[in-house]
């Protein structure tokens, strides 16, 4: 799909030429158009996109229907996360369980019956604590971009859920395993949960 030109796209909005001239660039940073000396911008397929950051990912999250999309989220995080638990199980020291924990009662303390506006604040925590855990620098330097697609998976996967009371109960699972240092037992429970 072909975009209006600057001018056309800042009087459309109501800003500036030099905000619509910097929307355009930063679009096309993430992948999303192309811009053509003379010929404009245009809208490039989905598979160009830097699905990855998080505000692309953030609206892809929201408007992208098609399952394949959704699937990918989830495969991802079963690649990642289950070995990530038991790492964690292996490598955590105080800090890192307490931290993990802390997200825990703060998603119990969300969870009164339904699921709280903290919840997935905590459910994020939760998560990135035990990434953050298994002490491996690869993926401490790559929770910025592991977050982001985790947020999204958590928001996607966090709506069929059981209930609250439920998924504390299999949260708990996986805190207990690495707080006992059960590594292949974290595994399991990351990959259940």
């Amino acid at each position: 799909t072909s975009l209006p030109n600057e001018i056309e796209l800042a009087e459309a909005r109501g800003v500036s030429r030099t905000a619509a001239r910097e929307a355009m660039q930063k679009l096309q940073s993430l992948g999303m158009i192309e811009v053509r000396r003379r010929k404009g911008a245009s809208v490039l397929p989905r598979s160009a996109w830097n699905l990855l950051d998080p505000a692309v990912l953030d609206v892809a999250v929201t408007y992208v229907a098609d399952v394949e999309f959704f699937q990918a989220l989830i495969e991802a995080r079963l690649l990642i996360e289950p070995r990530a638990a038991e790492l964690a199980a292996q490598r955590a020291n105080d800090q890192d369980i307490e931290r993990i924990e802390t997200a825990l009662i703060s998603m119990g303390a969300q969870a009164e019956g339904t699921r709280g506006p903290g919840w997935h604040d905590a459910d994020l925590s939760f998560h990135t604590s035990i990434i953050d855990a298994t002490g491996n620098w690869v993926l401490r330097q790559l929770i910025v971009t592991i977050r982001a697609a985790l947020a999204a998976g958590i928001r996607v996967t966090g709506q069929h859920a059981a209930s609250p009371q439920e998924s504390l109960r299999l949260y708990r699972s996986v805190y207990e395993a690495i707080r006992r240092r059960q590594a292949a037992e974290a595994h399991a429970a990351m990959t259940w949960l």
